[in-house]
């Protein structure tokens, strides 16, 4: 995803403005299936930098969301068998992703008070400042209208895709995804007004 910032652009990801998360190959989705622990590394070599970003972002916090993809991973492996290819590979992992996030944070409420959260990993994003404004801008917007817009924006699923990862109907995501882009757009440009004082 690109966001204009005056002449400057921030890029979210490596990945260029409207690419996808690249599917598996299927052959090595069914091997995994069949239980090859061979297939299953390769598929969670491609997909785990995926996986963590998604769970940073929901959680905020480095720590749970190394569990949360590990966890998720884990899901995967033990449920594989319940994967009926009726959707892409992608949004069923990611939606498992979702689910143990949303877990992790309920056990985490229910058990300590919020901390302090970390900064992403080193690297995330290429330019520190465009990374720093970013996060502040995305840390502004509601976790019902962020958690679509990095599944869009940032990983390239599409709204159907979206919709079945968060399991709501593709209306609320265009109607989240539209609400999303004006919350980013209003904290860019108070921070914008913010620097111009």
């Amino acid at each position: 995803m690109v966001a204009p910032r005056g002449d400057r652009k921030l890029f979210v990801t490596g990945r260029s403005e409207g690419s996808r998360v690249q599917e598996p190959d299927p052959r090595t989705v069914a091997r995994a299936r069949q239980g090859d622990l061979g297939a299953f590394e390769d598929l969670v070599r491609a997909y785990q930098a995926d996986v963590f970003r998604f769970a940073w972002h929901l959680t905020r916090d480095r720590t749970m969301a190394e569990d949360v993809t590990q966890d998720a991973f884990l899901r995967v492996y033990r449920f594989f068998g319940t994967y009926r290819g009726d959707s892409r590979f992608s949004s069923w992992l990611f939606r498992i992703a979702r689910n143990c996030a949303m877990d992790a944070m309920r056990r985490q409420r229910s058990h300590v008070a919020r901390h302090e959260r970390e900064r992403p990993p080193v690297g995330y994003w290429t330019d520190p400042i465009a990374r720093a404004e970013l996060d502040a801008a995305l840390a502004a917007v509601s976790d019902d209208h962020r958690e679509p817009f990095l599944l869009i924006e940032v990983f390239g699923l599409s709204y159907q895709e979206a919709a079945d990862v968060l399991g709501v109907r593709v209306g609320t995501v265009k109607s989240r995804m539209h609400r999303a882009r004006a919350a980013l757009c209003r904290a860019l440009a108070d921070d914008e007004e913010e620097e111009a004082q």
